[in-house]
């Protein structure tokens, strides 16, 4: 093998042959800490921002990671299992009001959903938080939530079933209970939240009003499609990948379904919405989130939902077919894929395990 063969093959250069197009994954910078999420703003083409688990939002301009992180919540969080920094979320105003919304597990060991207001130099950190919602666990654990905003000020937050513990239920069917939801509420409001009245049970006094959906197990992404208005989630159980299209009121069964499958004894299926695509996935594998492809340079790729398998190493696209939804791999890696997010312009970027940030670059 060449020097350069060598060199390219340790940078992950790969190209993989799908109808006739050919995807390139180019690094482009490395040394991230667990990145978890990747995402951009409107406004912003020549900035993408990595998430990472350890509390950071590191800041990428023209292929470089700038000096100071966009947010710096190292000192409130807590790491422990799969604790730690989620999700963020950009409002559509961000432009005016320069304000970052971030999920995470605090010190004791509970799901709060902050807001952060950037600093002259535009920049956040734990001294500007704004709690919006903080969920009480009932027992340590490591809490996965996801956050997404629907196109408006209505937030979308999606929370976890509560611990599983020997002689505890689940709360995912519990209409009083937040965990095992996806909520919705708006945040015009600087001081508190509130809840939208269109929200499917606002107007029940049985049921959590800021309930849009429910049966929920473990979500790892909450993604909106400005374009359809489609909401997918990725729940990650414990046997089973699902990739959910969240439905204003909808029961996606868990703790008594997953996947396509009963968990219980007997169950009728009818009564809960099933994900779209679902799939058995082993100990150490997990389906990564990405996001709805919109952009213009791929256009085999138009409208489809990227996601990854972090087992598998491998890039799909999930696109509706005749009333059903199938995956195609576009593109495998050396190391396991463990975030997917898009530039402003269309952009496909992924990160994998051993901290390396990459240009996704299709070309017919």
């Amino acid at each position: 093998m060449t020097l350069k063969a060598l060199l390219l093959s340790l940078l992950s250069f790969i190209t993989t042959a799908v109808a006739q197009e050919s995807f390139e994954i180019k690094p482009i910078s490395q040394g991230f800490e667990d990145p978890i999420a990747i995402t951009s703003i409107a406004g912003e083409p020549s900035k993408i921002f990595v998430v990472e688990r350890v509390g950071t939002v590191a800041v990428i301009e023209n292929g470089k990671r700038a000096t100071r992180d966009l947010l710096d919540i190292k000192n409130i969080i807590s790491t422990q299992e799969d604790a730690g920094l989620s999700g963020i979320a950009f409002p559509p105003n961000y432009a005016q009001n320069k304000e970052v919304y971030a999920t995470y597990t605090d010190k004791q060991g509970d799901t709060v959903v902050g807001r952060f207001p950037t600093k002259i130099d535009q920049t956040a950190d734990e001294d500007s938080l704004i709690v919006v919602l903080k969920v009480v666990q009932p027992y340590p654990h490591g809490h996965r939530s996801a956050l997404a905003f629907a196109g408006d000020d209505t937030l979308l937050i999606g929370l976890g079933d509560a611990p599983q513990k020997p002689g505890v239920s689940s709360l995912a069917q519990n209409s009083r209970s937040l965990f095992g939801k996806v909520l919705r509420i708006a945040v015009t409001d600087p001081t508190r939240y509130t809840i939208p009245s269109d929200n499917p049970f606002a107007k029940r006094h049985d049921m959590a009003a800021e309930i849009w959906a429910l049966g929920i197990q473990n979500p790892t992404s909450i993604s909106f499609d400005p374009k359809t208005k489609r909401v997918m989630l990725i729940d990650s159980g414990r046997g089973i990948q699902e990739l959910n299209l969240i439905e204003r009121g909808k029961n996606y069964g868990w703790n008594i379904t997953e996947g396509e499958n009963c968990v219980v004894s007997t169950c009728d299926m009818s009564h809960f919405t099933s994900p779209v695509y679902s799939y058995f996935a082993t100990t150490q594998s997990d389906a990564i989130p990405g996001f709805f492809y919109n952009g213009t340079t791929i256009p085999t790729l138009q409208g489809a939902y990227l996601f990854a398998d972090s087992h598998s190493k491998t890039l799909f696209k999930l696109a509706p077919s005749g009333g059903t939804w199938s995956t195609t791999p576009i593109a495998r890696t050396s190391f396991p894929i463990v975030a997917i997010g898009q530039g402003v312009q269309g952009q496909i970027y992924i990160a994998t395990s051993d901290g390396t940030l990459s240009a996704v670059i299709g070309s017919a």
